[in-house]
């Protein structure tokens, strides 16, 4: 069985526009391959992404520019999958949702007490941010994802909050943290004793290549 491990977090473009490569994946592979997701919070505080010009404004207003700076990243990234990005109205942090973390932990919270949903879940997040661009670092915002997702309400609410979940992400950063990576999204695969990390953005030739690199006889 190969595994396939992504870095990542639920907010990134980048990540999103990878799902037809997967999809492509488990076609190929079928029952030989097991996709997993590793959460690592990219933005730890939005006051770090700050740049010269928006010193001197207020936080709002800083905050916004981030805002607008990010949706146009996110709209080159468009070509990389094809998969549609719709930033009309992207505001993702403001004042007082100044970190990605709270997607991360609410996927951890479905991958503990939901793990059959909690990939569906995940696409379903991506989907909102990127695609909808719902403000999903509102306690709401993920709430109503959860619904959607027909996951217990009352469930998450608790698990969101546990030390479980706590300590779930942060072996997740501890381990991206360990091997080195620094650049996101990022896949680890590992087939028996053998771990190789590779950067999907490289495309399904490459990714096939890389694969074939820890089988010894090819896939």
């Amino acid at each position: 069985m190969l595994t396939i491990t992504t870095f990542t977090d639920p907010m990134m473009g980048l990540s999103y526009e990878c799902e037809p490569l997967y999809e492509r994946l488990k076609a190929h592979l079928g029952d030989h391959v097991q996709f997993r997701y590793k959460m690592a919070v990219l933005v730890r505080d939005v006051h770090d992404f700050m740049i010269p010009a928006d010193y001197g404004k207020t936080e709002a207003e800083s905050i916004r520019n981030y805002n607008r700076r990010l949706a146009q990243i996110y709209k080159s990234e468009e070509h990389i999958g094809g998969l549609p990005i719709h930033m009309d109205g992207f505001r993702l942090f403001d004042e007082q949702h100044t970190t990605s973390e709270p997607l991360c932990r609410a996927y951890k919270a479905v991958e503990q007490i939901a793990p059959e949903k909690a990939e569906p879940f995940l696409y379903a997040l991506r989907r909102a941010t990127i695609v909808e661009a719902r403000p999903t670092t509102h306690w709401d915002e993920l709430l109503r994802v959860v619904r959607l997702c027909s996951i217990d309400e009352e469930a998450f609410r608790k698990a969101y909050k546990s030390h479980e979940v706590n300590e779930a992400l942060l072996n997740d950063m501890q381990e991206m943290a360990l091997l080195g990576i620094r650049q996101l999204p990022v896949c680890l695969l590992e087939h028996n004793d053998k771990r190789l990390l590779f950067n999907p953005l490289m495309g399904y030739d490459q990714f096939i290549n890389a694969i074939n690199r820890i089988y010894e006889n090819g896939i």
